[in-house]
């Protein structure tokens, strides 16, 4: 254990130090202050308008994965692969500690841009339309949806490079607004950059009072159950895969 919390409080000082902080700080803020801004003269329904915004926020989160974890790698890259290649008997505890770092500065961003959002929108006509619950509920529902993601692009950065793992998280982006449409029926459980909006949208009928039905449906239960085995099993080989990492020029070579 005494391992672990070293190599926590170490990424944590590093990622001060990195532009990963201010991204994960600054770019929810001006998301929800652009929107924000619009809403202010936009005629649509109150409702309509948080759920836009929680779509938006959940479907853009692959990309900006991309490149957070694209910026990961080529710190680790530029260090030498010190904390991921000096570990041979516990190599997984490096990549336990940088995800971990990234998923606790990804729920910042997360409580930034849907609370910090709710905070402002009840100032506006109808912005009481949800409870403050229901914005915490996105927030957790985001964040988790998106943990796999982030181990994920940690991955495809560390044995593809960070373009492999920005172009993945553009088309995961895509796929995730393609997901919301009535293509995504029955099938978005396959793609974990799916699964944080089609929660998001879930969640949101629930609130509104006219999806209770669907909240409790068997078929809604089966998908998430299988988004929790699935998000598992590509946990698992991850790390399996980590435990043989030489660092991504060795393999090249």
């Amino acid at each position: 254990m005494r391992g672990i919390w070293r190599l926590l409080k170490s990424e944590a000082i590093r990622l001060k130090h990195t532009p990963l902080l201010w991204i994960h700080l600054i770019v929810p803020i001006l998301g929800a202050a652009v929107f924000l801004a619009y809403y202010r003269f936009a005629g649509w329904g109150s409702a309509a308008k948080v759920q836009g915004y929680l779509q938006v926020v959940s479907c853009s989160w692959p990309f900006l994965c991309g490149i957070l974890c694209a910026l990961a790698e080529e710190m680790e890259a530029e260090g030498g692969w010190q904390n991921f290649l000096i570990l041979p008997k516990r190599k997984y505890q490096a990549l336990l500690a940088k995800w971990l770092v990234l998923l606790a500065a990804g729920l910042a961003a997360c409580l930034l841009a849907v609370v910090g959002f709710a905070a402002v929108y009840r100032f506006f006509p109808e912005g009481t339309v949800y409870p403050f619950s229901v914005y915490f509920l996105e927030t957790v529902l985001i964040w988790l949806g998106q943990a796999v993601v982030y181990l994920l692009h940690l991955a495809l950065s560390l044995r593809f490079g960070k373009t492999v793992s920005i172009g993945v998280g553009i088309a995961g982006s895509l796929l995730a607004f393609l997901m919301l449409t009535g293509l995504g029926d029955g099938i978005w459980m396959f793609f974990p950059w799916a699964w944080s909006c089609r929660g998001c949208s879930y969640l949101l009928l629930y609130a509104a009072g006219s999806g209770r039905n669907i909240a409790l449906s068997p078929s809604v239960k089966m998908e998430g159950i299988f988004c929790l085995v699935m998000g598992l099993v590509l946990i698992a080989v991850i790390f399996g895969w980590f435990s043989h990492y030489e660092g991504r020029r060795n393999l090249e070579e």
